[in-house]
This record gives structure tokens, sequence and C-alpha cells, in this order.
């Protein structure tokens, strides 16, 4: 098999970056003075730089895969597509489903129809799918935690087992879907909610769990049963300016 040479650098990962994109193309590609330049970079100029290499036969196809990258361009087999405009409207249609996804969670009941759901961006069938998926949604959200010694102790007891799992009723990607859509419902561009500090009035602001110390009975009680200070799992507002902790009173609609 002969190669030949269509990309050199100076940097050896530009090389590795281009060998992927190539590979996941189906073409075969090859790094060759990669050594010779990490041991001596000042020489890289010297020995050429770097090079990647494809046999001919793929030659011509590897040079288009490079030239669309250098045009910022993704190419399928339907035609190629700007890399900014792709991302925009991948990023407008995700925006599209968590803004439905919102609406919905809103509702007592989940749309039977999806007609009933007006959208500019998604097709019937990608809102079919997003109803079937907050039926499910809608289903995990209502089941409980039902507690049994017995298969409390049996998982305990199984050291093969998980007793975390057991006490888990609901799947990891349950807990991700809510905050995502929920967040969401936060920071859409329709209701923008600006939380700034109450103290230095700051907007230098983040949620998550609590930075400051919380020596509460219920704290006490948790670090007395597991013999050591109980980590603080409380969520608050945080200011990275002032560092004081506080919690966000919402205001409604009605009270503006």
């Amino acid at each position: 098999m002969t190669l030949t040479t269509i990309y050199t650098s100076n940097i050896p990962v530009e090389c590795h970056i281009l060998k992927g994109r190539l590979e996941s193309e189906g073409i075969q590609a090859f790094i060759y003075d990669e050594n010779m330049v990490w041991v001596s970079p000042f020489d890289a100029v010297a020995i050429g730089g770097v090079k990647l290499k494809v046999s001919e036969e793929q030659a011509e196809k590897a040079k288009q895969v490079l030239d669309s990258i250098s045009k910022h361009e993704l190419v399928d087999s339907s035609g190629s597509y700007n890399i900014e405009e792709a991302l925009e409207k991948a990023v407008k249609k995700q925006d599209e489903i968590f803004r439905i996804k919102s609406l919905i969670r809103k509702q007592a009941e989940i749309p039977k129809n999806a007609d009933e759901i007006k959208s500019e961006i998604l097709a019937k069938q990608e809102i079919e799918k997003i109803l079937a998926e907050e039926a499910e949604f809608k289903k995990l959200d209502k089941k409980e935690f039902s507690f049994s010694w017995k298969d409390f102790w049996a998982e305990l007891l199984d050291f093969d087992g998980n007793v975390f799992g057991y006490l888990r009723q609901k799947p990891i990607e349950y807990y991700q879907e809510k905050e995502l859509v929920e967040k969401f419902g936060i920071s859409s561009k329709d209701d923008v909610l600006r939380v700034t500090c109450p103290h230095c009035q700051s907007n230098n602001v983040s949620f998550g769990y609590a930075t400051d110390d919380k020596w509460d009975v219920l704290y006490l009680i948790f670090s007395f049963l597991v013999t050591t200070p109980f980590p603080l799992i409380r969520k608050n507002y945080h200011c990275f300016d002032c560092g004081s902790s506080f919690k966000l009173e919402h205001k409604t609609s009605d009270s503006k």
C-alpha cells in the first residue's frame, strides 16, 4: 500500500484530531515523525513537521474531508452544512424540546394528541415522541418508595447486591431529565430570572450545595447516628463575591 501525505503540522495533537475525523469517515490514516517532534520540537520545521498520511486510493476523499473542516462544514450523505448554522439549529431544536416539556409538566394531564401542541421547529413525529417520554416521566414521578424490612435486609446481607440501588426507586436518568427541564424553565428567554445577592447586590451567584455551616437539630441527629459530621446536602444560592448563602424568594406574577 502506497501512502501519501495530505497534512503536516508542527503540533502532533492536530494530526491526531484529524486522524480521528478521517477514521470516523472510514479512511485509514497514519501519523509519521511524531516522536521526532515530541523529542525535539525546535527541529519540527527542519524535519517537515508531523505528517498525516493515507493510502493513495483514499487520498482524494481524505482531502475533501479536510477541505470541509477548513470551511467549517459538516458533510453527510445528504450534503454539506455549515457547522455554526447546524449548531445553532440544534440548539434551537433542543430549546424547543425543553420548552414543550416544561409546558406539559405544568399541566395536570398530558395532551393525548400531538396536534394540540404547536411548534414551528419540531415535526409531528418528534412531538409524539416527547409525549411518550413525558408519559413515562409522569409514571416515575408518581412512584414512591415502598419500604420492606425483609427485602431491605436481604439486600443488605447480599454482599454482591447494592442496598443503595434498593433505596433508589427511580433511575438516575429521571433526576437528570427533571433538573434539565426545571433549569430551562428558570433560564428560558420568555421568563428570565436574574438572581442577585441580597447582601452585596452582586449577580455572581450560583445555585448548589450549601457552603455555610448549619448546626440544627436534624444535622446533629444524623451526625450522631453515623458517628461523624454529616455532609451538608442542603441547596442554596451562593454569592462568590461576598461569600454568603441565601434562599431565593420566588415572586408570583400576581405580586409583581
